[in-house]
């Protein structure tokens, strides 16, 4: 699942880059509207990914983030996520910017 999240999110990233809409630095920037974007909102979604995810993330949502907001089994579950998707999304832009250098 990852893989296929840092995929999408990398190939976003270079058209959006190449159209000239944001730069490398406004995507880092602006880290936490990206990762909100790709996270589920449905409950059957949240549920299916979270259950996906690498169980190194389970409960680490509330521990490092707090509750921020709802404290309902969906709204734990999304900020594990969260992290989840935070580091898919670190890497992702990692590989982008790596593929950016050698391409000049």
């Amino acid at each position: 699942m990852s893989e296929k999240i840092k995929e999408a999110m990398k190939e976003e990233f270079k058209t959006q880059i190449s159209q000239g809409y944001v730069t490398l630095e406004e995507i880092q920037d602006n880290s936490g509207e990206w990762v909100e974007g790709y996270m589920p909102i449905y409950y059957n979604e949240i549920v299916q990914e979270w259950q996906e995810m690498p169980s190194e993330y389970n409960d680490r949502g509330a521990a490092e983030l707090g509750h921020m907001g709802e404290t309902t089994i969906y709204g734990l579950m999304g900020l594990d996520l969260y992290l989840y998707y935070t580091d898919i999304f670190n890497e992702a832009v990692a590989e982008l910017e790596e593929e950016l250098e050698m391409s000049e």
